[in-house]
C-alpha cells in the first residue's frame, strides 16, 4: 500500500504541468469553499466541486501512472 502512495505522489509531481494542474485544482476547490462561506454560493456547489475534483484527480493520476510505467518499460528495452 505504501508503494501505491509513493507511486501516486511521484506521478502527480513528475512534470511541471502535473504540478500546475494540482495547484490549480486545489485553488479552485478552495475558492469555491470560500464563496460558500461568504454566502455567495449554495453549499451543494462546494460538494459537487469537491466530488468532481476527486474523480478527475483519481482518473488522471491512474492514467499518468499507467503512462509512466509503460514509458519506463519501453525505455528499458534495448533491442
Amino acid at each position: 500500500m505504501l508503494n501505491y502512495f509513493r507511486e501516486t505522489q511521484e506521478a502527480r509531481f513528475a512534470t511541471s504541468a502535473r504540478r500546475i494542474y494540482g495547484y490549480v485544482s486545489a485553488g479552485f476547490v478552495v475558492a469555491v469553499v470560500a464563496l460558500v462561506f461568504a454566502g455567495l454560493a449554495p453549499i451543494w456547489i462546494s460538494w459537487a466541486t469537491f466530488a468532481v475534483s476527486c474523480v478527475l484527480d483519481a482518473f488522471l493520476t491512474r492514467t499518468w501512472i499507467r503512462g509512466d510505467a509503460l514509458k519506463a518499460y519501453r525505455g528499458g528495452q534495448h533491442g
